[in-house]
Order: C-alpha cells, then sequence, then structure tokens
C-alpha cells in the first residue's frame, strides 16, 4: 500500500495526488506515473508528486531513474510525512536501508522538534540494526517528549548493544547503565507499563542478580503493574537460587487453584526430589509442610485427585503420579509407593482413552517400564476397556477409546512380524470400512474423526510390513487406504503427511505431490518441512517440480529478514520487548538454516538441468554453523519404543550438512568457472581466479573422497522418519562422480588459463571416464518395483552431472570462439594447438550426446508396474451411496510415465544444445 497524504496544507494538492495513491495501490504503475507526470506538469517542485514518481518507476522496473529522482529530492532534506514516507517505501522496496535514515536524518534538523519525525528515525536505525544509534535517536526523542516508550526504546537499545558484544567487561558496563536508567525511573514512581517491569527483569536476568529479581517481584511496584501474577513469576528465579521449600510451597498453592498447569508442576517435582537429597539454600525457612518426601509428594497428588469435581476429570494430577513413577524409576523402585508402571498407564487409559491426546500422554512413560513386563502386559492396554482387535464400538466416543486402546496395545507389544503387522492392519481397514457402511463419520470439510485413527494406525502397519518385507504391494495398500480416507475427511493432516511419505517410498514423486499439494504448506512449513517432499524431489528425478518449490523456500528464506524487521518495529511501538528478542533470534535461526542454504543450492544446479537459462552466481556461503530446523515429529509414529533411534536426528543432519558441503563446492566450482571464462586473458585478476578454482576443484575431490568412507552408511528406513539422505546414494554410486567432477572442471580451469593441453588432457579423461559409466547406467536400468527409489536416486545425481557437464561444455565453447570470429562470416585463423583442442572438446561433446542417448533408451524401456490394491473390490462389497474410485492406481501409472517424459523432454534440449556447440 502507498502511504497516504496526512498533512497537506493544500486541499488542492491532495486532490492531485489522490488518484497517484489509488493507481498505486492498486498495482496499475504505468497508470501511476502518468498521474505523476500531469501533476508535475502543473506543479514540477512538488516533493510528494516527485516521490510518488519514483515509486512507479521502481515498481516499473526502471530503477535508475526512479533513484535518480531520490538522489535530487534527498539534496532538498524534505521534512514533510507524505514525501518522507513515499521515499521510504521505494528504499524499503529497494533494500537501502541505510538510505531512509540518511534523509530522516536531515530532516529532523530541519524539523528538530518534530517527535514524528525522531520516532520514524528511530525506527530506521531499528531497521538497520545499529542499537548504538537508537539509543540516540530514543534520547534525543525523550528529551522534548519525555514519554516513557521512548526512554525504555533507548533502555532496550543498549540491551541490545550489551547482547551483540562479546567484550565482558563492556557488556556489564551496559547493562550496569541500563539498570541504572531504570533504577532511576523506579525512584521517582515513573513506571507505568507491565513490559517495563519485564524489561527491567530481563536487563537483572543478563547480570545473573537473582535475589535483585526476586526482591522486585515480591515487591509492591511489580504486582501494581503485573497483578495476580506474583507467585509464578518467582518460580524460575527460586530454582535459580536453590529455595526449593519456598519453591515447593509456592508451586502447592498454585496446583490447588490451578490443577492442569502441567507447567507448575514440573518445578513442583524439582523442588521435592532436590528436598529428598538435602538441597535447600533458604536456611531462614523452617516450614514443615513442604513435600520433602516421596510419600508426602503422593499424598499431595492424590488430594488433587479427590479434590477434582464430579464430571470434571483433569489430566495433570493422573500424569503427576506418572511423572512421579518415572523418576523415582531413575534410581530405585517406584512399585512400593506407586504399584507397577503399567498398572498406572492402564488407569490412566481408562480414564481418558476418550481423548485424542491419550497415546501421546502416555507414550514418553510406557518408554520407561522396563521391556519385559511392558510387553507381556500389552494386551491389558487392548483389553482395559472390554475391547479387543474384533470389537465394534458404535459411539463417537467409544471409538476413540477403541483407537487408543488400540495404538496404547502397539506402541507396548513386542515388534510385530510383517505378517502379523499385514494381518492386523487389514483388520484395522475392515474397522474403518465398517464405520463407513454404517454411517459412523463425523468428520467436516474443517476437522476430522475418531474414525480415520483405524485408517491412519492401519497405514502405518502396512508400511511397517512394506519395509521389512522389501516389498510394495502393502506401501500400495496404505495409500489407498489413506486416500479414501482424505476423501471423506480432506482437513486430516496426519493421513496427508503419511500419504506424502508414502508415496516418496514407492518412488512417485508426482504422486506426492498431489499430496503434499492438499497440506498448503506456507512460510515456515517449507523449512520445517522441506525434509518431508521438497528435500526428496531431486533425487526422485523430478527436477522440474523440485525447481517450483525450491523458489518458495528460496522466496520465504529471502524475504523473511525484511518481514522480520517490520515485526521488531511494531515490538518497539507497542513495547514488547521481550517478543523483540525473540524476533533477532528467530531471524538467527532462520539465518542459520540448513534446509535454507542447501535448497539455494539444489535450485542453481537443477536450473542448469532443467531450469531457464541464467547467469550462474556463487552463492553466499553456507552458514558456519548450520541450524537443523527440521520437525521430524510431523508424522505420529506408533513403533514401539525399542525400535526408536533418539540419536537418528543429530546422525541424518549430519550427512546433511555433509551433503550441503558437496553441493556448494560443486555449485561454487561451476560459477567460478564462469567467472574464469569471464575473466580469461585479464591478467593478475583472472589468474586469481583460475588458482582460486583449482584450489576448489582440489578440495571437491578430497571432500569426496572423505564423504565416502564416512557418510556411506545406510540409515533404517521408517515411515515417519526423514529418508536417506541424498549423499548416502552419491557417494555409494558406482558412477565415479569424483573423477567427472574434478576432471571436467580441471578442463574448464585449463583453458580459462590457456593451458591447452592441460585441457585436453583433462577433456579426454573426463571422455574415457563417461563412457566407462555406461554398464553401470544400462545394468540400474531394469529396477523391480521395490527397486525404483534407489534407481531414481543413482539416475538423479547423473542426470544433474549432464546438466553442469552440458554447461561447461557451453563455457568452452564461448572460450574457444573468439568474439570477432563470431561477428564475421569468415572461419577465424586458428593454430594447430586450438584445432587439436576443439577436436578433444568436439569428441567430449560426442560422447556426451551418446550417453544422453543411451539415458533416453533406458527411459523409453522403463519398466512398467502393477499398483492394483484390494480396496476397490472391499468397496465395492459395501452398500454405500456415495461410489468412490480408488486414484491411487491411476496417480502412480501416471506420475511415472509423466517423470519419465519430463526427464526425456529434458535431455533432449540437452542434446539439441550440444548439438548447436559443434
Amino acid at each position: 500500500m502507498a502511504v497516504q497524504p496526512q498533512h497537506t496544507q493544500d486541499g488542492i494538492v491532495e486532490r492531485r495526488l489522490r488518484p497517484i495513491y489509488d493507481w498505486l495501490d492498486n498495482g496499475n504503475n504505468k497508470k501511476a506515473l502518468q498521474e505523476a507526470e500531469k501533476v508535475l506538469k502543473k506543479s514540477p517542485t512538488l516533493q510528494a508528486a516527485r516521490a510518488l514518481k519514483a515509486l512507479a518507476l521502481f515498481r516499473l522496473g526502471k530503477a535508475s531513474e526512479a533513484h535518480t529522482v531520490l538522489d535530487a529530492l534527498a539534496e532538498e532534506k524534505p521534512s514533510d510525512d507524505t514525501t518522507l514516507q513515499a521515499m521510504t517505501i521505494t528504499y524499503r522496496e529497494s533494500q537501502q536501508f541505510h538510505k531512509v535514515c540518511e534523509i530522516y536524518e536531515a530532516a529532523v534538523k530541519v524539523e528538530p522538534l518534530s517527535e514524528e519525525l525522531h520516532s520514524h528515525l528511530f525506527m530506521s536505525y531499528v531497521r538497520v540494526g545499529e542499537p548504538r544509534a537508537q539509543q540516540r535517536a530514543a534520547m534525543a526523542l525523550y528529551k522534548f517528549a519525555p514519554k516513557n516508550p521512548y526512554y525504555f526504546w533507548a533502555v532496550m537499545s543498549i540491551v541490545l548493544q550489551a547482547k551483540a558484544t562479546d567484550d565482558e567487561t563492556k557488556k556489564n558496563i551496559l547493562l550496569s547503565l541500563a539498570q541504572r536508567m531504570v533504577d532511576m525511573f523506579i525512584t521517582e514512581n515513573k513506571m507505568e507499563a507491565e513490559q517495563e517491569a519485564r524489561l527491567y527483569i530481563m536487563i537483572l536476568e543478563l547480570q545473573e542478580k537473582w535475589e535483585d529479581i526476586l526482591k522486585f517481584i515480591e515487591g509492591p511496584l511489580y504486582s501494581q503493574l503485573v497483578p495476580g501474577s506474583t507467585a509464578q513469576a518467582c518460580i524460575p528465579y527460586l530454582k535459580k537460587l536453590g529455595y526449593w521449600r519456598r519453591l515447593n510451597l509456592i508451586c502447592k498453592e498454585l496446583l490447588w487453584d490451578n490443577q492442569d498447569r502441567w507447567d507448575y508442576y514440573l518445578p513442583y517435582f524439582d523442588s521435592v526430589f532436590e528436598l529428598m537429597n538435602g538441597n535447600d539454600n533458604s536456611a531462614n525457612d523452617t516450614d514443615n509442610t513442604a513435600d520433602d518426601t516421596a510419600e508426602k509428594c503422593h499424598e499431595f497428588i492424590c488430594q488433587l485427585v479427590e479434590s477434582m469435581s464430579s464430571g470434571r476429570t483433569l489430566r495433570g494430577p493422573y500424569l503427576a503420579r506418572l511423572e512421579l513413577w518415572r523418576r523415582l524409576s531413575k534410581d530405585g523402585d517406584p512399585t512400593a509407593l506407586l504399584g507397577s508402571g503399567v498398572a498406572l498407564c492402564v488407569q490412566y487409559l481408562r480414564v481418558f482413552a476418550h481423548k485424542p491426546c491419550a497415546v501421546p500422554d502416555l507414550r514418553p512413560y510406557l518408554a520407561m517400564i522396563p521391556q519385559k513386563e511392558r510387553e507381556e502386559h500389552s494386551r491389558d492396554f487392548l483389553t482395559c476397556l472390554g475391547f479387543d482387535e474384533n470389537s465394534e464400538p458404535r459411539t463417537p466416543d467409544d471409538i476413540q477409546r477403541h483407537v487408543s486402546c488400540f495404538g496404547a496395545w502397539r506402541l507396548t507389544a513386542e515388534p510385530a512380524t510383517p505378517e502379523y503387522s499385514l494381518e492386523l492392519a487389514t483388520v484395522l481397514r475392515e474397522q474403518y470400512l465398517r464405520c463407513l457402511r454404517d454411517r459412523l463419520l463425523t468428520s467436516s470439510l474443517t476437522e476430522f474423526c475418531a474414525v480415520d485413527g483405524y485408517a491412519t494406525l492401519g497405514a502405518h502397519l502396512y508400511c511397517h510390513a512394506a519395509l521389512q518385507q522389501e516389498t510394495t504391494a502393502p506401501l500400495v495398500e496404505a495409500a489407498s487406504l489413506l486416500e479414501l480416507v482424505l476423501h471423506h475427511s480432506p482437513a486430516n493432516f496426519h493421513a496427508k503427511l503419511l500419504l506424502v511419505s508414502v508415496y516418496h517410498l514407492l518412488g512417485n514423486a508426482w504422486a506426492a505431490s498431489t499430496a503434499y499439494a492438499r497440506l498448503e504448506a506456507k512460510h515456515v512449513q517449507l523449512v520445517s518441512l522441506g525434509w518431508l517432499h521438497a528435500y526428496r524431489l531431486p533425487g526422485a528425478l523430478a527436477p522440474a517440480k523440485a525447481l517450483r518449490l525450491l523458489a518458495d523456500t528460496r522466496a520465504f528464506h529471502h524475504h523473511h529478514t525484511k518481514d522480520s524487521i517490520e515485526q521488531v518495529t511494531y515490538a518497539y511501538k507497542y513495547g514488547t520487548f521481550e517478543k523483540l528478542v525473540e524476533l533477532v533470534a528467530w531471524g538467527a535461526r532462520l539465518d542459520a538454516c540448513a534446509w535454507s542454504a542447501l535448497a539455494a543450492r539444489e535450485r542453481a544446479a537443477l536450473a542448469l538441468l532443467a531450469g531457464p537459462p541464467a547467469p550462474l552466481h556463487a552463492p553466499p556461503p553456507p552458514p558456519a554453523q548450520p541450524r537443523d530446523n527440521r520437525d521430524l515429529n510431523a508424522i505420529v509414529n506408533w513403533e514401539p519404543p525399542q525400535l526408536e533411534d533418539p540419536n537418528v536426528k543429530a546422525r541424518t543432519f549430519e550427512k546433511d550438512v555433509a551433503y550441503l558441503r558437496l553441493k556448494d563446492g560443486i555449485v561454487s566450482a561451476v560459477a567460478l568457472c564462469v567467472e574464469c571464462a569471464e575473466g580469461a586473458g585479464r591478467g593478475a585478476c583472472g589468474e586469481a581466479r583460475a588458482a582460486e578454482l583449482r584450489a576448489g576443484v582440489a578440495a571437491l575431490g578430497e571432500a569426496l573422497a572423505a564423504a565416502r568412507a564416512r557418510h556411506g552408511g545406510r540409515e533404517r528406513r521408517t515411515v515417519a522418519g526423514p529418508g536417506p539422505s541424498r549423499i548416502v546414494a552419491f557417494v555409494n554410486s558406482p558412477i565415479p562422480y569424483r573423477e567427472l567432477y574434478t576432471v571436467t572442471l580441471s578442463a574448464v580451469c585449463s583453458l580459462c588459463a590457456a593451458d591447452a593441453a592441460g585441457a585436453r588432457a583433462h577433456a579426454a579423461r573426463a571422455e574415457r571416464t563417461l563412457r566407462d559409466c555406461s554398464a553401470a547406467l544400462t545394468a540400474a536400468g531394469r529396477p523391480t518395483a521395490a527397486g525404483l527409489r534407489d534407481a531414481l536416486q543413482l539416475y538423479s545425481h547423473f542426470v544433474e552431472f549432464i546438466g553442469i557437464i552440458t554447461f561447461l561444455l557451453g563455457v568452452c565453447n564461448e572460450l574457444m570462439a573468439p568474439a570477432n570470429a563470431k561477428k564475421s562470416k569468415k572461419k577465424a585463423n586458428q593454430s594447430p594447438d586450438q584445432i587439436k583442442t576443439l577436436e578433444t572438446l568436439s569428441s567430449l561433446n560426442d560422447t556426451v550426446q551418446d550417453t544422453i542417448a543411451l539415458l533416453e533408451d533406458i527411459f523409453e524401456k522403463w519398466p512398467t508396474y502393477d499398483y492394483k490394491s484390494t480396496l476397490q473390490d472391499e468397496l465395492a462389497k459395501l452398500n454405500i451411496d456415495n461410489k468412490y474410485t480408488c486414484p491411487v492406481e491411476q496417480k502412480l501409472c501416471s506420475g511415472l510415465q509423466d517423470m519419465l517424459a519430463d526427464v526425456k523432454n529434458i535431455l533432449k534440449k540437452k542434446s539439441k544444445y550440444l548439438k548447436s556447440l559443434q
């Protein structure tokens, strides 16, 4: 939105500017420019019209003209808000935030007592991240407009300076200054808002002055500013000081009034166990009512359970008994006090099985029960409410109870054999079909129902059997069942997430894309769920689809900085200083995101294969310490605790980071080839680039060798966990990628350095290596349905290499064709050395074309697979009005054909381009 005029002295001018604003707001920048020109013909010196003209020009892609207008305006030092805000919008859209600071610095000199201009100057410093300048601007504003928010803007700016410095002395001085500034306000009784009190606590926390924080919270000022929250505010600082007895008494008092607040139970248990160990720093407190034994703790929890009114059963006290059992079991035997852990879990299930959260609540405690005891009594979870596998509940609550009992049983039973998993999956599918037949589904467009639990658990069991047997038929059954669920419960995100994973296990990225589209993943989900779909697309031989999704990821990552800056300014405006710190930390976490860095490099490499022609530039360096922002708990996992691997996230992330480094090395080397080709023959600059490229190629070769030894191990595949890292297929491939990449890049490097003999040697070596790959490519060309995913992984890496070597041959062609030869129709005179080099490159070109022809033949003769499901026959037996046709077979078959057609089309274009180089 364009800024609207606010303080225009002449009403006629405001009416003239109004059409410009309207056209800008409607996105018709051409009309806005025309209207601005009309106004400027009558009033050529009108600053607001010129600023709006610059904005229209910039949005029309005429950035140089727009900045010429803005530079001229800046020289005049405008001070009216309309002009300044229009200029600000243009500078912000062009990412020139420092120029916003400059125009407001000039404006406040013209009108030094303008509160509005000073506040805009402060916000401009916020956008460029200069807390020292923010402090000066805020104090200058406070001098002539003494309002609390401005004063605390300055205090917060000092805190940010302290958090940003590594010098402990400087940090302590800054924090002491901030504390003194707030102390002065407290002494003068000027504190007005809750957030001011919270900022003071933040300052004391950074100095670790826990006693001072406690005194402040327990004082009259805090209760005045933040009424009713004194007790809970003390909890973290009582823990820091080790005042366990006081903490225990406060938590007990809070729990009597808030029996379901889990955030009160955890510090309560901490205090109980610390008191049991004899730890307590509150020496003057001799109150004997604190719970300092496990017996007293258990008695207190039982009192909470008994105090609940009839008809209002809360989960907190029941979970508290399980938590007490878990903590006691770490160092001893809790059965004497609480009984067996199985009995407690079964009791909890009896009371809360009608809630979908019952099994997720129990899961961490089930893992604490000894495996033998858990497996021996696993059947109790299924039968505790009178159900078994073949029970037929009719009401929604009873169906949810049955689903919960089924889920708890599977989590506690010993791992099922593939045959038993298929048997149970069939039983669960029949349960879902029974409910469908009897019209027991209560789902809507925005909610899903308990019946869906039968299908999702059954789909998990189908997948478990398929991965054990290494067959695809159970996966097809799982996909068919999940598609049926989504037909009746389109809002069921559990089914959507699982369906995406199932289609990828089948090696069909196109079918997975249809399921992923239903998730409507946006914003940060592109990062947290990138592992689920976008990461797998390049390895599933779907470069075109991958490019589109990676572009969305890059756009989010590119724009989040600008968006977060505006959120920081709002945090200042509304005085939410705690959120301000969170926003800064959030921005830093996204900047260090490993997936976003890898997505940028995948996109750069895939663009050379399937994207529109575009100049390749070296990507910005990857984060020094990449962050793992994957949400691996998105898909509900029904595997028993003994099959869970607590280190799988760290291990797979290590492999992903290694792959990021390799991909960065490849993309950076290709980009350096372009830069070297552009700087060839330019003296020292070109030689420096060539030396950098040689070093990069050598480092890449060493990294590829090291990665094969370190990251070649395969992970156990699960439907709910992350797929195998792409580095595994890359380093274990029969294709010698280390040789292919290093010799190809070295050939370009030698050519840039005018080393024709070296270029020929490297090109000939690349040709021989490429011809040697034919046998491995042909052998992988007839995969079974179960081996489809692995075969596509192999071909995806090789097809990416074809895109890169084709691009590099184009670079070589540019180097070997002199500029004057391109303009002249006559053939340029060439030395014998040049002729030999051209012949070698032409021979390499022919070999690449032959390899592409081989790939086209392999994909042309790709086998077809049987994807029939038994679900359709089962549906035909049901007496239901809504006839449904299972789409899985059609999606898988058409997805495979579309994938092959897309790859063959890409290869044809590469072959055509290579022929044009000869």
